[in-house]
This record gives structure tokens, C-alpha cells and sequence, in this order.
């Protein structure tokens, strides 16, 4: 160390040698505020482990980084081939027998047939909306919608013969319901406001049957898990699954599903739900009057 002498003899430091030792002071002082915050991100699992892979291994950094970019692009493309894309949707309707002969018609007399996909799937509604539309010079362009599984790829069909809860059907006789279930422990008349008829209601545990003013069933709620409905669905089955089975509902409200058919859609199949978005009642039902079957 340099050391000066003033004219009354005292030492002083070198004044270069001070300055240099303040910078280097001022930067010890900064790199441990730096190291102090790295270790209390670490610590805490603020940085991502990129940036921990750039602190502790620069080298390889650049290929971290992208490395956890293509993970992240990775688990994208993972969600999006949840479900079947929308060519093998179209596939699967065009090899229905109905649809198969209705191309081989089209073939022959010239109507166009144009396939398209109207609505995509959803985590909600897992279902392709495919549409058919038929255009012939001699009339109106018609459009047939079918709804594919967008997981399993099957189309969903549901027949009006598939109307039954835990095998009672509509228009059954008072007779054949009780062969079936047997005598009910509560049976009672009155008159429904809504159908302007009288009825008798057969009460049964978590099974209701009503029979129309012509003794025919008209109606059947069931809020038990072993009541099963059309395509097996029951109490308890979770929102998302029930309309992977039926396909999307013709009324859908924020509590039940309303499935129509019959060529004047008076033959409803009405599935309820709970908070809990699971099924907690279903029921099928005959709402035009005077349409039972004897």
C-alpha cells in the first residue's frame, strides 16, 4: 500500500487506491443483492425452470427454454386430438345404410348432396353437428343433421321405440305396467291442468307412471339410479356423458335437456339436473291430447 506524508508529517491513503476500493465495495454489495434475489426465487418457485436451467447450466439455456416450449405445444396438440377431426365425422355419417342409399340416389337422378361439419365439439357438448343437405331441381332444399360422438366416432340414433324407463314404455295398458312392476303401492286419479284430461298416476318408489284419460301411459318420471332410461341413462350419470350418448338436446336449459321426436315432436324425453350438473330425474312423455296408443 502507497502511503503519503503531508507537510506536518501525517500518512494519508493514496486517493486512487480509495476510489478503487469504494467500486469494488459498491459491486460486492450488488451481487450479493443479486445472488439474495435469485435464491429467494428458487426458494419460493417464482422462475421457471427455464430460467433456473439459464442460472444454473447457461450452456444448454437456449435449449431449456425451447424445450419447454415444445412441452407446452406438445400438451396442446394432446387436448385438440381429444377429439376425432371432422372428415372422420362426415365418414362415419355417409357410411350410415340411410345415407349410403341416399348417395347412390343422388347418383342417379342428380340431386347434390353437400356434406358440411355445422357445429364443432366442446368439452360441454363432445359432440360433431354434421349436416346433409339435399338439393334437387324439382324442390326445396331439404337438410338432415346428424350427431356424431366426437370421441368414439359412432353416430348417434335414438329410435322412438328406445322411449322407455326400466322397460315401461308409452301407451302401455294399466295391465302390462303392472306385470311389469306389480301392484303400486300408491295409485290416485285427478285431473292434469295441462293436458285438460283426467289421469291416474301410478306411484311407485322413485318411479311415477301416469295413464291418459284412455288408459294408456302418457308419462314416466324416475329419480332412482336403478331406473334406467333410453340408452341406459339414469340418476346420477354427469352432464357431459349424457350428451355424449343422446347427442345435444333440442331445448337445453341450465337444468335439464329436452329431447324431442315423433313427426310432431310430441313424444319428449326430459332429463333434469342437479347443481352438481348430474342427472337427478328423467322422464319420457306424450304431450300431444288425444294421441294415445290403444
Amino acid at each position: 500500500m502507497n502511503l503519503g506524508f503531508e507537510g506536518n508529517g501525517a500518512p494519508v491513503l493514496n486517493i486512487q487506491f480509495m476510489a478503487q476500493h469504494r467500486e469494488v465495495d459498491v459491486l460486492l454489495k450488488k451481487v450479493g443483492l443479486v445472488v439474495g434475489v435469485i435464491i429467494a426465487g428458487l426458494v419460493t418457485g417464482y422462475f421457471s425452470s427455464s430460467i433456473r436451467n439459464f442460472i444454473f447450466n447457461p450452456g444448454n439455456a437456449k435449449p431449456g427454454i425451447v424445450s419447454a416450449q415444445k412441452t407446452a405445444e406438445d400438451s396442446t396438440d394432446a387436448a385438440a386430438t381429444d377429439f376425432i377431426p371432422k372428415q372422420d365425422a362426415i365418414g362415419a355419417v355417409k357410411n350410415l345404410p340411410a345415407v349410403s342409399r341416399l348417395v347412390r340416389v343422388s347418383e342417379l337422378d342428380g340431386t347434390q348432396l353437400v356434406f358440411a361439419a355445422d357445429q364443432e365439439p366442446t368439452d360441454e357438448y363432445p359432440v360433431w353437428l354434421v349436416e346433409v343437405k339435399e338439393s334437387r331441381p324439382d324442390k326445396f332444399p331439404e337438410t338432415i343433421y346428424y350427431q356424431v360422438d366426437a370421441v368414439s366416432g359412432g353416430v348417434l340414433d335414438f329410435r322412438e321405440d328406445e322411449l322407455q324407463i326400466s322397460g315401461l314404455g308409452l301407451g302401455m295398458t294399466r295391465k302390462e305396467v303392472e306385470l311389469k312392476q306389480g301392484k303400486p303401492p300408491k295409485s290416485k286419479k285427478l285431473f292434469d291442468k295441462t293436458l285438460k284430461q283426467n289421469v291416474r298416476v301410478y306411484s311407485y318408489p322413485g318411479l311415477e307412471v301416469v295413464f291418459g284419460s284412455k288408459g294408456s301411459v302418457i308419462k314416466i318420471t324416475a329419480s332412482q339410479p336403478d331406473c334406467a332410461g333410453p340408452k341406459g341413462v339414469k340418476t346420477g350419470d354427469i352432464k357431459k356423458d349424457v350428451i355424449r350418448t343422446l347427442g345435444k338436446a333440442g331445448t337445453a336449459q341450465s337444468d335439464r335437456l329436452v329431447y324431442s321426436f315423433g313427426e310432431d315432436k310430441n313424444l319428449l324425453f326430459v332429463v333434469k339436473f342437479s347443481n352438481d350438473n348430474k342427472v337427478s330425474e328423467i322422464s319420457i312423455e306424450k304431450t300431444a291430447v288425444g294421441s294415445e296408443n290403444k
